[in-house]
């Protein structure tokens, strides 16, 4: 009877889906014309802020708000732990290495119609993700989504910085910044809520219905602009293709032993080794890089990048380890776990400005050590309270580590760009945010994976909660470990 009423709501939705398709076509023939005559004329600004605005809340949206339903889909499909991961870290991965050409495309396309391509493809995938019948397939479609998420949060904010109207662009800085804070707050609230009175399918039709609604704002108010010639310096595919092996081997590595070693970690890791070794080698030779590599021969920048990988990593074990403590763990139901989770990015929103302004008036020194102390008692907390004190431990945890998360971004970006010329900020940012992607990777894959395994080799263990705490544990006492490590480095760090 269940399964019925599913089928019957998820043919309802497809329904529906077609009904509103048909009536965007509608619209696009209206709109189409008066569109090719005004494209000459100035963007309207509000339209413009309200499309980049959607666009950067999707992008982020999507990743905490399939969060929640890990638990969820491990039980729906029958999955392990590993498997769902990827739910996480293929979207990750199509991110991060899509990022570095993504802005490029749109230099030699026009901003506009790769925007306007990235919500196509993020809408279209989370469509077919509500209806896929087998985790694997979700994952690709995960995939696909990453792509699109990559082109709307670079592309929609290249759009704002080439938008003539230059008083604004602080603020509008400003607001896209708090659009993605808010897509992370309001994801795990927003899906576990969804969770409980309907199923995972319900998390991609929302995000079907908001992609559709950026799709049709984009059409209305984004104008053409005029395209940069980049014919003579073509996109380097061979090393985006390295890069993508890199990185997703490396993912993969510390995911395909689910209870013992097998020879594929290591075969996977000097692979992963090997191709990001190749990519590093082409960089140097390329007339048209992907990125500088020489800024890698900045002791003070790989030590920031370091850091920033390292804390990135941790924050992401947060989003993977968090859903299913509080759930398998704790027994909490969605609603209530979806609230809980909330927890840390209201924190970030809240810490951010601040975060900015002590930076200023303590300096970057001082913030970073300030902050270091805050994440190794943040993960101390996470290891050992949460067993004893329930969800209450698990949030006082979580109130350390999250300001401690955005004291340490704003020190380490202002110490980072501070240092380097201004012809170097763009790519010393785009850096930055490469190593906070892989760092974020390393924490859905690695940390995930030695959350599993200690989880279930858990000594003594009599009942699944035990064994979950004993996994919690386990991972935050090593994350512990790497920040007492870095916060030593840092402390007796010569001038």
């Amino acid at each position: 009877m269940k399964d019925r009423q599913k089928r019957m709501l998820t043919e309802l939705a497809g329904t529906f889906y077609i009904i509103g398709l048909n009536a965007f076509v509608r619209f696009l023939k209206r709109t189409d014309v008066p569109l090719k005559q005004n494209q000459n004329m100035k963007a309207n600004h509000t339209g413009l802020m309200s499309v980049v605005s959607l666009s950067v809340l999707l992008a982020s949206l999507g990743t905490s708000i399939v969060n929640i339903a890990l638990p969820s889909l491990t039980s729906y499909f029958s999955a392990s732990f590993q498997s769902v991961q990827w739910m996480v870290i293929a979207y990750l991965l199509a991110i991060t290495v899509f990022v570095t050409i993504a802005g490029k495309l749109a230099d030699r396309y026009g901003n506009r119609e790769v925007l306007l391509a990235g919500m196509v493809m993020y809408t279209t995938s989370s469509f077919l993700s509500a209806f896929a019948q087998d985790i694997w397939v979700l994952i690709v479609l995960r995939g696909f989504q990453g792509l699109g998420a990559a082109v709307l949060s670079t592309v929609s904010m290249a759009m704002v910085k080439n938008s003539k109207d230059k008083v604004k662009i602080g603020a509008a800085m400003g607001l896209l910044g708090t659009m993605s804070a808010l897509g992370t707050a309001m994801g795990p609230s927003l899906g576990g809520l969804l969770l409980v009175y309907f199923s995972w399918r319900s998390i991609f039709f929302l995000l079907t219905f908001l992609g559709v609604l950026a799709l049709m704002l984009g059409v209305r108010f984004l104008v053409a602009e005029g395209r940069t010639d980049r014919k003579n310096q073509p996109i380097n595919f061979a090393a985006l293709l390295l890069l993508s092996v890199s990185v997703g081997t490396y993912a993969l590595s510390m995911t395909i032993s689910q209870k013992r070693f097998t020879i594929y970690t290591p075969v996977l890791l000097l692979l992963s080794v090997f191709a990001g070794w190749a990519f590093f080698a082409i960089q140097r030779r390329s007339v048209n890089p992907l990125m500088d590599i020489s800024l890698t021969n900045n002791k003070a920048l790989m030590s920031s990048l370091f850091g920033n990988f390292l804390i990135s990593s941790i924050m992401m074990t947060t989003l993977i380890v968090g859903p299913f403590f509080l759930s398998f763990g704790l027994g909490l139901r969605e609603a209530t776990v979806g609230l809980l989770m909330t927890a840390g990015p209201l924190v970030s929103i809240l810490t951010g400005i601040p975060s900015g302004r002590i930076v200023d008036k303590t300096g970057t020194r001082l913030t970073i050590k300030i902050s270091l102390l805050l994440l190794f008692a943040g993960t101390l907390v996470l290891a050992f309270l949460p067993a004893a004190w329930g969800w209450q431990g698990y949030i006082s945890g979580i109130l350390l580590l999250t300001p401690g998360y955005q004291l340490f971004q704003a020190a380490n970006n202002t110490s980072v760009m501070s240092a380097v010329g201004d012809k170097q900020g763009g790519i010393v940012s785009g850096i930055l945010n490469l190593s906070r992607n892989i760092g974020l990777v390393t924490g859905a894959s690695l940390m995930g994976a030695l959350f599993t395994v200690s989880a279930q080799n858990a000594p003594g263990a009599v009942s699944k909660t035990h064994s979950i705490f004993f996994g919690m544990q386990i991972t935050f006492l090593t994350a512990s470990v790497f920040l007492l490590f870095l916060l030593v480095k840092v402390i007796f760090k010569r001038d």
